[in-house]
């Protein structure tokens, strides 16, 4: 029971672990929707974007 919650819960422990962005929109996508394999899949990969560099203006 224990392994089935982590893994439910992955995407959602990695988003937090890389101090992503979306990593509230992740918990809330993966609460929602993760029993559904569209909605795990889509929380799994906000939470392993990379994030865009900051353009420079100059």
């Amino acid at each position: 029971m224990t392994l089935g919650f982590l893994v439910y819960l992955f995407p959602s422990v990695v988003a937090f672990r890389r101090d992503s962005r979306h990593r509230w929109t992740v918990l809330d996508i993966n609460i929602v929707a993760g029993a559904t394999f569209l909605g795990w899949i889509l929380a799994l990969y906000l939470a392993t974007r990379r994030r865009r560099p900051v353009a420079s203006t100059g």
